[in-house]
């Protein structure tokens, strides 16, 4: 009787702060059961190309006689992510278009001011005049 006394006790308290054990078979029994997730499949967005077209750059000015010239105020240059002006520059942060005719955002800074913009340029035919803004530009050599 002593010992059953001393043995109950133990026997509870083990019997208390264990978790219940499943076997196999009830583990796969709840696994089973639960219900498959379902996902959504997600549509890609659309991106944009933040890189201006090799045809769209190189060096542009107003007058051809002015390329080059540090004080031609009409001077642009294009690069494949960046615009250059004669006082101001820009981040290019998105290209939309094809063919002649794009339309570029970018993030300008000149003059001691920040700004955003998109403008379209437009390319002649055989490629040696771009249009910003109404102003027309002949590529420089």
């Amino acid at each position: 009787m002593i010992r059953l006394t001393l043995i109950l006790p133990l026997a509870l308290v083990a019997a208390c702060s264990q978790e219940p054990v499943r076997d196999n078979a009830a583990q796969n029994v709840t696994q089973e059961a639960e219900p498959p997730r379902q996902t959504k499949p997600v549509a890609p967005s659309p991106t944009t190309a933040a890189t201006i077209p090799a045809a769209f750059q190189g060096a542009w000015s107003a007058n051809a006689a002015d390329c080059g010239k540090g004080s031609d105020v009409t001077r642009l240059t294009i690069a494949p992510n960046e615009l250059r002006f004669y006082e101001s520059s820009a981040a290019v942060t998105s290209v939309s278009g094809t063919g002649p005719q794009i339309k570029v955002s970018a993030r300008y800074t000149g003059e001691g001011e920040t700004w955003e913009a998109t403008r379209t340029f437009a390319l002649s035919e055989d490629g040696d005049t771009l249009t910003l803004d109404g102003m027309p530009r002949v590529r420089c050599p």
